[in-house]
């Protein structure tokens, strides 16, 4: 008997034009993914760099308004006349801030200085090494006397004249062998350079280096009798800054050139007995400082190249100062590739006279 076997029949399949038609929604599918994900890495790239902008930008302003906001500041009053007690005091930064020397007027430095953008200065120029000053940014520099410790230290013996026994104080605090500090009441305030220190007391003998004293009499602007370093004058630390922008050695092109720039901050410091100064970079990605300053009687904020700013002229001396700093993100992410930048502002009005 035959077996009746099924005739085959036609097979189903996929045609070119449906292929492509396939093809093509899965390539817009596909598209569609690739670009949501690129937004999302974009934004979040955008997001990244303004998050570390803004926290730059806050940790600067708040350590540097710290800083102008106390500009020529002492316990005392920051309205006196700065005498300093050094050899040559102009002969490095940290130590020019005075406006007498041994009683003698002086064309030293105010506690507040502003360095212009467009001028390489003597006293703090340009340079392409890492941490060197960048042309085309201003700069800013800033002394104040600061506490010595929690407890400000309290003179508990008066000093007598000729002045030149050492300094008996309620508190040696973290005072150590070449500080500078400066010794105030509501008479006069006196840079000195500290030469020993015991438990209570600290000395101040003479040197012949020019951050020495001259002599280990205590020079005093006011030598009225009355006005005498008596019980109760205050002894701080000379605090002493500068504000820049700076190369910070890395490369942001990927072109082998080091072309980032950060805010850095020069301090003064007592290394083992030496003065000196110590760099630190405070905000990476800030490409461009501007500062602008208000003296009393002015109606706005002028640029160094106006007259009017003045920085040793007490009778009309800075009041406000105003800071823009530009900052730059690490991803080319802009419409055309550019980086992500952002200015800020902050304005700061100074305590004291800034002397």
């Amino acid at each position: 008997m035959r077996r009746a076997h099924p005739r085959p029949g036609r097979v189903a399949g996929v045609s070119l034009i449906e292929l492509m038609v396939a093809l093509v929604l899965g390539l817009i599918v596909t598209g569609s993914a690739l670009t949501l994900v690129l937004t999302h890495r974009q934004t979040f790239a955008a997001t990244e760099d303004l998050g570390r902008m803004q926290e730059g930008a806050r940790l600067a302003f708040e350590m540097m308004g710290r800083e102008l906001r106390g500009a020529g500041g002492n316990p005392c009053d920051s309205r006196l006349n700065v005498n300093s007690g050094l050899n040559d005091p102009e002969a490095n930064w940290w130590t020019d801030w005075a406006n007498l020397v041994a009683g003698v007027p002086t064309s030293t430095a105010p506690a507040l200085r502003g360095y212009p953008s467009d001028t390489a200065d003597a006293a703090f120029p340009f340079g392409a090494g890492i941490g060197d000053r960048v042309a085309g940014t201003d700069a800013i520099e800033v002394k104040a006397a600061v506490p010595v410790s929690a407890d400000s230290a309290l003179l508990t013996t008066a000093l007598a004249d000729p002045f030149d026994d050492d300094i008996e104080v309620n508190t040696t605090g973290d005072v150590a062998v070449g500080d500078l500090l400066l010794i105030c009441n509501f008479n006069n305030a006196t840079i000195f350079r500290v030469t020993s220190v015991g438990a209570d007391t600290i000395g101040h003998g003479d040197g012949m280096a020019d951050d020495d004293n001259a002599e280990k009499e205590m020079p005093r602007a006011n030598t009225d009798a009355t006005a005498n370093f008596g019980v109760g004058a205050m002894v701080s630390k000379v605090h002493a800054a500068r504000w820049y922008i700076g190369n910070n050695g890395v490369d942001t092109d990927g072109d082998g050139v080091a072309d980032g720039r950060s805010l850095y901050r020069a301090m003064l410091t007592n290394n083992d007995g030496t003065l000196e100064e110590a760099v630190d970079e405070i905000a990476q990605g800030v490409v461009d400082m501007q500062v602008s300053y208000l003296v009393r009687g002015a109606v706005q904020y002028l640029d160094l190249d106006d007259a009017a700013v003045d920085f040793s002229d007490g009778s009309n001396p800075v009041v406000g100062v105003r800071v823009l700093l530009t900052l730059s993100g690490d991803d080319r992410i802009g419409p055309n590739g550019e980086r992500v930048q952002r200015t800020m502002t902050q304005t700061v009005a100074v305590r004291g006279t800034a002397r």
